[in-house]
């Protein structure tokens, strides 16, 4: 059996159906193994960093493990952006990349190249990657393939990329195996299961004296079995939830107990203020509590609360929040295993029959949400906001909504109100501009239903040529480009920061924007240009149109995202300010 073939047909036995890349040369008898099996579809993008993202919301949409390859040299290159992204943002994908002949090799130490195309991308992807590995011999082949799917779906998971030299790919496999036990092959993860009795107990000693507990949520929930477990467990107890943003995809905007998304930047105010000042005890699952979720000055965080923490990655937990790891307990497990003890033990009686609590708690939350998001909605500069609001309701029916990073990226977090399983995608982590429009795409062949995209005008021209894949593969997506004719969120910071010298961010000033519909249509896709004063009027009947469209908003150049945390403030305490005596309030509950 030919190598190539093996691993195509062990990819379709393990469910990856859908395969995304850009031909060349070094990949060509991978991409023919790809075309050639009747499970599998060969996707082409225009930009191998299409791909690699396509891969990473084909998974972030579909909970699963994805796939994506690319030709050696300036493709396996052009890939690693989105390796990166999958890395950061724990998402399973196996990537492919090809490699020049084994033989060619020179074998000669310092030797800047062996030849043409040739990377040393093993190197170059070993600091994103779970694993990654150059295939030598064709019989390498059966063990490492099952050991690289294992690693990418189990633990933290996360992208592994197999270098597939020419010769190896047109090699034959004698005996292939596509089930196979790889325990023995690599050191387990490090999680200790004993750590998820441990942890469930600890959860239950303090809520049995905390009045104001809070769950904080994140991507490390990442299966619905367990993101509606802690949910059921949210609602028995009556605990405020509030999110980070990659996890705000599993939390309904309807929920009554939906308090937010946690952000020591761009949060929401009640988040915040919840969060920082308000709470007794913080029970974080799968949250990293990084310095974008809490804030640079990261002992300042909560410092009157408990802080409990879940995650399956202990690098993760070797930060200290607390100064000294004070009223902090850790435990290196994995969030369902925990969350399922949780629910089990609330099913059979034995926790927390009598939980003692401020029976106002949730009373006190919804007051300081009701306050702090009329405060907002009072606020001229975020108009922004009222539109991606708008645009939600044309959108509800989206199987998945792509957000890109900018300005955009926070208006949608902040207000875009997620319909129940609707999928919102960022890119997290890595915040990788460009990476709405293929992501799209990708998560319409994870769901095979009508998609969306929100992007910038700087995001979206990251990765503009992927509008030619839409067009050929008939893909039903709705493009919205939020044209301000500027990188407005470094625009905002020129603006505090560098006297107003938007060096790089707008018209004039080394950076401008093209007419988005017309390039539309120019790929053979329908496009139209409104001002966003007209989004209520006109953006819900063209976004109601089958097919694929692009809708270009233009906006007023100097957009702001409030409210924005300014350096040295705690993190509820956001610009533009909230008038004293109702901030003085809302604390004093």
């Amino acid at each position: 059996m030919k190598l190539t073939d093996y691993i195509v047909e062990f990819l379709a036995r393990k469910g990856i159906h859908d395969i995304f890349g850009y031909q060349g040369t070094m990949i060509a008898h991978f991409v023919d193994s790809v075309e050639k099996n009747p499970k599998t579809a060969n996707h082409s993008c225009y930009n191998e960093q299409g791909a690699s993202f396509a891969a990473c919301g084909y998974a972030q949409a579909s909970g699963g493990c994805a796939c994506a390859y690319a030709t050696s040299g300036p493709g396996a290159v052009n890939l690693l952006s989105g390796v990166a992204d999958a890395y950061f943002d724990s998402l399973p994908v196996i990537f492919f990349t090809g490699q020049l002949n084994t033989y060619e090799y020179a074998g000669i130490p310092g030797l800047r190249q062996q030849g043409f195309q040739e990377i040393d991308i093993i190197s170059m992807a070993k600091p994103v990657t779970k694993y990654c590995v150059q295939i030598r011999e064709p019989e390498e082949i059966v063990a490492e393939l099952n050991k690289a799917y294992h690693i990418a779906n189990t633990g933290r998971k996360g992208p592994v990329l197999i270098d597939l030299p020419m010769n190896i790919q047109r090699s034959e496999v004698v005996h292939p195996v596509y089930e196979m036990n790889v325990d023995n092959l690599f050191p387990k993860e490090c999680h200790d299961v004993e750590n998820t009795g441990k942890a469930a107990a600890a959860i239950e000693e303090a809520l049995g004296r905390a009045r104001r507990p809070v769950i904080l949520m994140g991507h490390g929930v990442d299966s619905r079995e367990s993101q509606e477990g802690l949910l059921r467990f949210a609602e028995k107890y009556q605990i405020p939830i509030i999110t980070s943003v990659l996890a705000k995809t599993a939390v309904s905007c309807n929920l009554p107990l939906n308090f937010g998304c946690l952000g020591g930047a761009y949060g929401h105010r009640y988040a915040n203020m919840i969060a920082n000042a308000k709470s007794d005890l913080l029970l974080c699952f799968g949250i990293s509590l990084g310095t974008r979720q809490i804030g640079v000055k990261v002992h300042e965080f909560a410092k009157n609360a408990e802080i409990i923490r879940i995650d399956i990655d202990p690098y993760n937990l070797r930060r200290d929040i607390h100064e000294n790891g004070t009223k902090e307990q850790k435990f290196c497990a994995n969030t369902a295993d925990v969350i399922k003890e949780l629910c089990d033990g609330f099913s059979d009686g034995k926790i927390l029959a009598q939980p003692k609590r401020d029976e106002s708690w949730v009373s006190v939350c919804r007051t300081i949400k009701e306050k702090l998001h009329s405060v907002d909605n009072s606020t001229p500069e975020r108009y922004p906001n009222r539109i991606v609001e708008a645009l939600g309701e044309c959108l509800k029916d989206a199987f998945a909504i792509a957000v890109d990073v900018g300005q955009h990226m926070v208006w949608c977090y902040q207000s875009l109100k997620n319909a129940e399983g609707q999928k919102l995608l960022f890119s997290g982590g890595h915040g990788a501009m460009g990476y709405a429009l293929p992501a799209a795409i990708g998560a319409y062949y994870a769901g095979k239903k009508p998609v969306a995209c929100i992007c910038g005008d700087g995001a979206f021209q990251m990765n503009i040529q992927e509008l030619q894949w839409v067009r050929r593969e008939n893909i039903p997506i709705k493009m919205i480009v939020m044209n301000n004719g500027a990188l407005g969120m470094i625009r905002h910071l020129q603006k505090d920061y560098f006297d107003c010298l938007f060096a790089g961010t707008t018209e004039g000033c080394g950076f401008s924007s093209c007419d988005f519909h017309q390039v539309a249509k120019a790929y053979g896709i329908e496009g139209k240009r409104i001002s966003w004063e007209e989004t209520e009027e006109k953006a819900p009947g063209f976004l109601a149109r089958e097919g694929a469209g692009l809708l270009e908003i233009v906006m007023e150049q100097g957009t702001f995202a409030y409210p924005k945390t300014c350096l040295g403030e705690p993190i509820h305490n956001q610009q533009p300010y909230v008038p004293r005596d109702v901030y003085e309030v809302l604390l004093a509950l």
